[in-house]
């Protein structure tokens, strides 16, 4: 069903807005009239609104048309407003259309009454589309000027240097201030110029062309490491990613590239290149010392009657500073040595060789006191120098007598497993090596029987496992059931869970008697 037409009639004779009103529905209009002949009557019906049209009579006793004119088009500047008069002169009819009147029809011609209401509602409608398509219009340019915007500030923003050019590689547009920071250029230094001055030599323009931007047809994008300059004349080493630029008809109308500055990271990776080379380097160094320092230690086990000798070293590093070692005098008399350098690595390793020669040197034909005595004064200096010390424990074992007589040098990890079980420590006990010059060491004796077991190890061994509470004790009773000192030292490695990372080296060195 067609909506009413919603009309406000301005009219003081009730007989001529009958007379409207039958010409409109004569016309084929359906209206709804409200028919006012006061300024007020007319004022409140302009604040309710609703109204699709306007009709009203020039000249009325108490108001005229050209107020009311003037009111509509301060109020409601869209509506449709028709002059409907007995007298309307031609001067006053070009002023009513100039004040914004849409037509005037005259009370005698009110046959033309209906098509000048249906223009004045046809043309009021096409301004209300054409308004409307104004303000799509404005939002659309306003949309757009806002991607063009955020266009702009995302082209500037990149870090990497835009270069659009045409098909002769001039220059048209260019990204600030990654375009500064890079070559050191203003827009206006390098836009509508050749693209040959980023360059650092014809070369590397050229080959740019030849591979991508003078190339016949599609060619994808290549990424290519070249030499630049910047406006300072510094040659800098730097990426290009150079590809053709096409319109949305596949047509090439330029080119587009990307430049980057990658001299630093040229240089990160020659650094990582030489710290690799070094890393490579120190590793082949540290496993010749691994080598070198494997063969130091005892190569084989010794033979002496009615004992029966096992040890084992594991480095927390490739190298480390705990070491084992003996030497066999005579069928019957050797000499046993646990060491332990402060630390860990080849600084450790170093002084572990350094200690181990001079017990060698002064071992042979020196009681366990004696030795280190000479050794400590041969040592003092060069771990005073080193800022290190040295816990070690020496000793002298004699098949014939069952004896042990030794120095403990502020080590502490030994004791004596008795055959019933029993666990005895051992003293006395002095300082390391190398925290006091002149230390007399006082010498110790242990008898061990048959079934009797000593038992040497280094503080590795409680570092692996310090959850355990490891103590003599507990140490002694993984020895029982156990049928060689090999499998004793098996055992005692076994406890300690070889961590990984370790946090300490772990030695053990085990002497049972046999017989």
């Amino acid at each position: 069903m067609t909506q009413r037409l919603r009309i406000l009639h301005l009219e003081d004779d009730p007989m001529d807005a009958e007379l409207v009103q039958m010409t409109l529905a004569s016309d084929g209009l359906a209206c709804e009239v409200q028919v006012v002949s006061r300024r007020e009557e007319f004022e409140a019906a302009l604040t309710r609104g609703g109204m699709d049209l306007i009709l009203a009579d020039f000249a009325l006793p108490a108001f005229d048309g050209m107020t009311a004119l003037l009111m509509v088009r301060e109020r409601l500047p869209d509506i449709p407003f028709v002059f409907v008069s007995g007298k309307l002169g031609e001067e006053a009819a070009i002023e009513s259309l100039k004040s914004g009147a849409t037509d005037y029809v005259l009370k005698t011609k009110l046959a033309r009454l209906g098509p000048a209401v249906q223009r004045a509602l046809t043309e009021a409608h096409e301004r209300a589309k054409q308004r409307q398509t104004e303000k799509e219009l404005e939002q659309a340019y306003a949309e757009i000027e806002k991607r063009a915007e955020d266009y702009r500030n995302l082209f500037n923003s990149i870090r990497d240097v835009i270069v659009v050019t045409d098909d002769s590689r001039t220059i048209l547009h260019v990204n600030q201030p990654a375009l500064r920071e890079v070559f050191g250029y203003q827009t206006e230094d390098v836009v509508e110029k050749s693209s040959a001055i980023l360059y650092a030599n014809e070369d590397d323009f050229l080959k740019t062309g030849k591979e991508v931007f003078d190339a016949e047809g599609s060619v994808k994008g290549k990424l290519l490491e070249l030499h630049f300059r910047r406006k300072n004349g510094e040659i800098f080493i730097g990426e290009q990613y150079a590809m053709k630029r096409f319109n949305r008809y596949g047509v090439a109308t330029g080119n587009v590239s990307i430049f980057r500055d990658i001299s630093e990271r040229k240089k990160a990776e020659a650094a990582l290149r030489d710290s690799e080379l070094r890393r490579y380097q120190l590793q082949v160094e540290l496993r010749y010392a691994a080598e070198i320092q494997a063969k130091l230690l005892p190569r084989t086990y010794p033979q002496i009657a009615g004992f029966d000798v096992a040890a084992r070293c594991l480095p927390a590093k490739q190298v480390g500073g705990d070491f084992y070692d003996w030497q066999q005098v005579s069928p019957n008399l050797i000499y046993l040595t646990l060491g332990d350098v402060m630390g860990k690595g080849m600084a450790a390793a170093m002084l572990m060789a350094t200690v181990r020669a001079a017990l060698h040197a002064v071992t042979l034909y020196n009681s366990p006191a004696q030795a280190l005595r000479l050794a400590e004064q041969a040592l003092f200096a060069d771990l005073e120098n080193s800022e290190s010390f040295v816990t070690l424990f020496h000793g002298q074992l004699d098949s014939d007598q069952r004896t042990f007589s030794f120095v403990d040098c502020g080590h502490g990890y030994v004791f004596v497993r008795r055959a019933d079980g029993t666990v005895d420590g051992l003293s006395p006990r002095g300082l390391p090596l190398g925290v006091q010059g002149g230390e007399v060491y006082q010498e110790g004796v242990v008898a061990l029987e048959k079934g009797d077991v000593l038992v040497l190890y280094s503080d590795g061994v409680i570092d692996a496992k310090p959850e355990l509470e490891l103590n003599n004790q507990i140490l002694a009773e993984q020895l029982a059931g156990k049928s060689s000192a090999q499998e004793m030292v098996d055992a005692l490695m076994a406890l300690t869970g070889q961590p990984d990372p370790q946090p300490d080296d772990i030695t053990v060195l085990v002497v049972r008697c046999v017989d």
